[in-house]
């Protein structure tokens, strides 16, 4: 069952350091706030933290206090992901919104008082990665970002639509917020249901190989809609123009 859990999380580990590097080059060009913080959020979370995080759950077995120190940088690098993408939610979708400020900076200085609580109660020792304590605090506000960015695609997503059908939105730009809601949502509800399983039965991922394949599933499904949203080849482009209503004039 790990074998065939292993494509979905090397599509989502290559696809997502694809889609952020691209992201980061074309901030270098254009120096927009949208580039920079996705880049930094689909980076940060992806091959940074989620390798560091496969990497520390396989290292014990050679140098025991390789899985402290990688989950330690694992805890860094999502957290700093999810950061950039509390900023986005409200930069990008409520730049005015004081509460959306609020929440946002909130978030992001409860994500690193759990990691430095973490790194003093624990120092991020594999017997306490499902356990109760700062480690679900973190994850708990890193899934509250995903599932919030998730919710404000699908929103702007559903206000596309009733544009599209009045001839006024670009379809293409429309079916982006709905890949971006469910490439935010897979992965915040695959962590969500990670959490939930580890918690509940005590154990890490690695051994609970059914758990590890339903994520595999869902890191599939949020590699494929990443791909699709910032890197599609011409023949989803066109197919998504087909699907498009025809408005007559």
């Amino acid at each position: 069952m790990q074998l065939l859990a292993l494509p979905g999380f090397l599509a989502f580990f290559f696809v997502s350091l694809w889609v952020g590097v691209r992201l980061l080059a074309q901030w270098g060009r254009t120096r927009q706030l949208p580039e920079l913080l996705l880049g930094l959020g689909v980076l940060g979370i992806g091959p940074a933290g989620f390798g560091l995080i496969l990497l520390a759950a396989a290292a014990g077995a050679n140098d025991p206090q390789a899985p402290s120190l990688l989950a330690g940088l694992a805890a860094i690098a999502v957290g700093g992901g999810a950061a950039a993408k509390a900023i986005f939610n409200w930069r990008i979708y409520h730049p005015r919104s004081r509460f959306a400020a609020v929440i946002s900076l909130g978030s992001i200085a409860g994500l690193a008082i759990a990691i430095i609580g973490d790194a003093r109660s624990t120092g991020f020792a594999p017997s306490a990665w499902m356990q109760p304590g700062w480690i679900l605090v973190r994850q708990g506000i890193q899934i509250a970002i995903l599932l919030w960015g998730a919710g404000e695609a699908l929103r702007w997503w559903l206000q596309m639509r009733r544009r599209l059908r009045l001839g006024i939105a670009d379809p293409l730009v429309a079916n982006r917020f709905l890949l971006w809601a469910i490439g935010a949502g897979m992965a915040g509800g695959g962590s969500l249901i990670g959490m939930m399983v580890g918690l509940a039965y005590g154990q890490p991922m690695n051994e609970l190989p059914l758990l590890t394949l339903v994520l595999s599933l869902f890191g599939l499904v949020s590699a494929i809609s990443l791909w699709l949203a910032f890197a599609a080849p011409e023949w989803w482009k066109l197919w998504v123009r087909n699907q498009a209503p025809n408005v007559s004039t």
